[in-house]
C-alpha cells in the first residue's frame, strides 16, 4: 500500500495552531495549477491516472469517499476537480504537494521546472508561499544480483512560508546534493533517514540520525585528508581534529558541536531513565537545518 506513504505529511497537517490564518489561495492560482498539470502531465498519456491517484490520496486524507457530494460528480476526476475549485486554501496546498507524490508524476521529465513554474504562480498572485525543491539522490541497490545505481526522491517539495525558503534552498538541498557523492554514502543514508523520521514525527530519532550523519561526514573528511582518528572518536574529538587542521577559527566549535549536543541531550540515542524524552517538532527542524549547514561548512573548508 505504497500509495498511503506520507499521506498525512502535507501542508494542512504541519501547520501549527499558533500560525495566523493563511492568505486565501486565489481562483486564478488554482486554475493555473490545474492547467499546468493538464499541459505538462497530459502529453505523457497519464493525466487520467494522475487525477485518479490525487483523488485517492485526498479521500484518504479527508476520510471520505466523495470529496464534493454537492456536485454529484459522475466520476472521480470530476469529483476532485470540483473539490479543488472551492476547497479551503490549506487543502489546495495539500494538493500541490500531492502532485509530486503520485506515480503518474514520475513520467514528467522537467520536475525542477515544474516546481519553478508553481513558484512563479505564487509570485504573480502575491501569495506568501514558496515550494521547496524536488531533490533526487543516487541510491545503490541490488538488481538481479548486481549493484546498480538508481535515482530516487530524496525530498519531496513542500509548501513553506516565503520567509522560510532561504534555509531550504541554501542549506538542505545543497547538502543533499553534496551527499550524493559515493564517498558520503553512509552520511547520505543517515541524513535521509533523519528527514524521513521528521516526516514520520519521530523527532527523537531524527536528532539521532542528524548526529550520526554529522559524524560520518567528519570521518570522511579525515579519511580524504589522511588525518588520523579512531573509529570510536566522538563528534567533539573529530570536530577538534578538523578545526585544528583547517583555517576555521576555534569559535566555530560551539555552534558546530551543537548538532551532537542535541543528540546527546535530547534524542533517543541514550536511555531516558524514568522520564521519557519528548522532542518538539521545532527542535527537530532546527537540528536538520543546523546539520545541513554544518556539513556544508566543514566540507567547504576542509575538502
Amino acid at each position: 500500500m505504497h500509495f498511503l506513504k506520507s499521506i498525512f505529511d502535507v501542508f494542512s497537517k504541519r501547520k501549527v495552531a499558533s500560525q495566523n490564518v493563511p492568505q486565501p489561495i486565489t481562483i486564478s492560482f488554482r486554475n493555473r495549477i490545474v492547467l499546468l498539470c493538464r499541459d505538462v502531465i497530459g502529453p505523457t498519456g497519464y493525466i487520467s491516472d494522475f487525477w485518479e491517484q490525487v483523488h485517492q490520496k485526498l479521500t484518504y486524507l479527508h476520510g471520505t469517499t466523495i470529496l464534493s457530494p454537492e456536485f454529484r460528480s459522475s466520476n472521480n476526476i470530476e469529483d476532485v476537480l470540483h473539490f479543488l475549485e472551492s476547497c479551503e486554501s490549506d487543502h489546495f496546498l495539500d494538493f500541490v504537494e500531492y502532485i509530486f507524490k503520485v506515480d503518474a508524476f514520475w513520467r514528467v521529465d522537467s520536475k525542477s521546472e515544474f516546481v519553478g513554474q508553481i513558484n512563479s504562480f505564487f509570485d504573480v498572485d502575491n501569495i506568501p508561499y514558496f515550494l521547496t525543491e524536488y531533490v533526487e539522490v543516487e541510491e545503490q541497490r541490488e538488481y538481479y544480483g548486481h549493484p546498480t545505481t538508481f535515482r530516487v526522491v530524496g525530498v519531496y517539495p513542500k509548501v513553506v512560508l516565503r520567509e522560510n525558503r532561504l534555509i531550504h534552498s541554501e542549506a538542505i538541498a545543497p547538502a543533499l546534493h553534496l551527499l550524493t557523492n559515493p564517498a558520503f554514502s553512509s552520511a547520505n543514508n543517515e541524513f535521509l533517514e533523519a528527514l524521513q523520521d521528521y516526516r514520520k514525527k519521530d523527532f527523537g530519532d531524527c536528532l539521532t540520525k542528524c548526529g550520526s550523519a554529522f559524524e560520518s561526514v567528519m570521518k570522511v573528511i579525515c579519511d580524504k585528508k589522511k588525518w588520523s582518528y579512531l573509529q570510536t572518536d566522538n563528534a567533539s574529538t573529530l570536530l577538534n581534529k578538523i578545526i585544528t587542521q583547517t583555517q576555521l577559527d576555534t569559535f566555530f566549535t560551539q555552534p558546530l558541536i551543537l548538532v551532537a549536543t542535541l543528540r546527546n541531550r535530547l534524542s533517543t540515542a541514550h536511555g531516558a531513565g524514568t522520564i521519557a524524552k519528548q522532542v518538539p517538532q521545532h527542535i527537530a527542524q532546527f537540528a536538520i537545518n543546523t546539520t545541513a549547514s554544518a556539513i556544508l561548512l566543514l566540507v567547504e573548508e576542509a575538502l
